[in-house]
């Protein structure tokens, strides 16, 4: 649970922002990599799937990429 000193800093729109941000594509990264790995997929073989090249499942599952977009998402 956050402290009352930690909730204060999301009261600053570009803290909150920026936070949201890093988490959302930690998050998305994470998740992505977790479901390849739990059907037992390389990234090559989610590429071919979901009909893109494995530089860009490599990039979706990169923890500092944010140029994910909602339809890359739903293809996968």
């Amino acid at each position: 649970m956050l402290d009352h000193e930690a909730l204060k800093d999301f009261r600053d729109k570009e803290y909150a922002h920026t936070y949201m941000d890093e988490f959302l594509n930690t998050f998305i990264a994470t998740q992505i990599k977790v479901l390849r790995e739990q059907r037992e997929w390389t990234q090559e073989r989610l590429a071919e799937e979901a009909d893109m090249h494995q530089e860009q499942i490599s990039n979706l599952e990169n923890v500092n990429n944010s140029a994910w977009k909602v339809s890359t998402l739903l293809k996968l």
